[in-house]
């Protein structure tokens, strides 16, 4: 199981969709948030997929076709 981590940049019009809801269904992943910000302009969020390597390449590009930019993070030393 791979653990991924991105931005997502949305427009507010996405923010009331269970965006990520849909694709932990959709593509057998679970979604961590880890920090987000949601405005009347835009929003954004800082996420980890955890699961499949393939899965969480098709969830980003179903991500892309909606609209949602998608960006990876840097990986913490932490993690």
């Amino acid at each position: 199981m791979a653990v991924e981590r991105f931005n997502l940049t949305f427009n507010t019009l996405m923010s009331n969709e269970p965006i990520l809801y849909n694709l932990g269904k959709k593509y057998r992943l679970v979604t961590v948030i880890e920090r987000a910000n949601v405005s009347e302009e835009a929003g954004w969020m800082q996420i980890a997929f955890n699961g499949d390597g393939d899965e969480i390449q098709r969830a980003i590009a179903d991500l892309n076709t909606i609209g949602v930019v998608v960006t990876p993070t840097e990986i913490d030393a932490l993690t």
